[in-house]
């Protein structure tokens, strides 16, 4: 597992993510569409690993709470 790679790829992702929100706003349904495809195409990159699953669910748990505190 090549972790170097793996983090930069992350990097990259939260980027992009940064990009995304600011077209589209965090809870709008491209982002939310996006953010997901993304996710999984990054646990398909490095074989589903259980660590880089764990790393990629708890973005999505993060990013979850921070959707349901906008709503409060």
């Amino acid at each position: 597992m090549d972790w170097h790679e793996f983090f930069n790829d992350l990097e990259k992702w939260m980027e992009a993510s940064n990009i995304m929100i600011q077209r589209h706003s965090f809870n709008s349904e491209e982002y939310w569409k996006w953010l997901v495809e993304t996710i999984g195409v990054i646990e398909e990159r490095y074989n589903k690993h259980p660590l880089v699953v764990m790393f990629l669910t708890d973005i999505l748990i993060f990013q979850d709470k921070q959707y349901k505190q906008m709503e409060e």
